[in-house]
């Protein structure tokens, strides 16, 4: 009865996306974490499942309140303007990229109403997000501005630490300008809460230098000195185990060898670098600072593995996982 109620997204249709979704439901599993139902289109679900030979049924439903949680039969709510005629399987398409964001939006508004406590979303594409379109970075600034949440952020979730950027999609020349003491520490406590939710009672928090060897002392930059180790003292007042800035070629390796339990990092390719090197297939992203948690996969639509039933769903577990964890606490 305490089990949390999870919008699953369907994510882009021309990608893998909903044949994970039809995966991930099909695991008897699911329904014993959570209460789990579709965002999105009975069609596209119906022609995964059939290519999948899963044994599920779905059932529309107009509202939250109208779900039954009850296997082999999913309930899909479909919003408005989402209708899919055809798959273009393996194609970055217009109408795709608007009918995967219109279910994001759908589910996380009804986190921001109260009416769901998680979201899962599959992994839409963001080259036919654009072509729809949105005028942002990525989704993650989509659904900041509709939701008026100025400090949304992703979290990146391995078997060996978790971790958090300063910066996220913006140019690379804009990088170092962006590096400010208040940001440092603001991600700094983030990832010290997330991890606190996540059970660990001290985690210890690693911060990543920017600059090559963390500056040198003022050699190759000062934004370690001006700005980083500032950020670090501040946390530390605050009782925070944060330590650094640690050169990035060793702050992952010495992180995976357990000394870490999370990394700061400053900028999108530092972290995802060295998360993806030591991924085990059940990474995932959670974008946190919005009114609801989010979960979705470590991977994108996989345009070639679309449609051939190949697609592997340990990021999409752990998505589920962890955005039921960190929703509970």
């Amino acid at each position: 009865m305490n089990k949390p109620i999870i919008a699953i997204t369907m994510g882009d249709p021309a990608g893998i996306g909903p044949e994970l979704v039809v995966k991930l439901l099909s695991n008897p599993q699911t329904f014993a974490l959570c209460s789990p139902f579709v965002v999105g289109d009975v069609g596209v679900m119906e022609e995964n499942t059939r290519r999948l030979g899963a044994d599920l049924r779905f059932r529309p439903i107009t509202q939250v309140a109208e779900a039954r949680f009850s296997p082999p039969v999913v309930d899909v709510l479909c919003p408005a303007g989402v209708h899919v005629q055809m798959i273009p399987w393996a194609t970055v398409d217009a109408g795709m990229g608007k009918a995967a964001t219109l279910c994001l939006h759908e589910a996380v508004m009804l986190g921001a109403r109260g009416e769901v406590q998680g979201v899962v979303s599959a992994p839409l594409n963001k080259q036919a997000f654009h072509l729809a379109g949105y005028d942002y970075f990525d989704e993650v600034a989509f659904l900041a501005d509709v939701t008026h949440s100025p400090d949304a952020y992703i979290l990146g979730i391995t078997d060996y630490f978790w971790a958090v950027s300063v910066t996220e999609h913006v140019p690379f020349a804009s990088i170092a300008g962006l590096i400010k003491r208040e940001r440092v520490l603001r991600r700094i406590r983030s990832l010290d809460d997330c991890l606190r939710r996540a059970g660990y009672q001290r985690p210890r928090v690693a911060v990543a230098a920017l600059n090559v060897h963390g500056g040198e002392g003022g050699l190759f930059g000062r934004e370690e000195i001006d700005e980083i180790e500032p950020a670090i003292d501040q946390a530390k007042q605050e009782g925070i185990d944060a330590r650094g800035p640690i050169p990035a070629d060793t702050v992952f390796v010495r992180a995976r060898e357990g000394e870490f339990d999370g990394v700061v990092c400053m900028y999108h390719d530092q972290a995802t670098t060295g998360r993806k090197l030591v991924a085990t297939r059940r990474g995932a992203s959670m974008y946190m600072g919005l009114p609801v948690i989010v979960g979705t996969t470590a991977h994108g639509t996989a345009f070639d593995k679309a449609g051939k039933g190949i697609a592997e769903t340990g990021s999409i577990e752990a998505a589920l996982q962890n955005a039921v964890l960190l929703a509970a606490r």
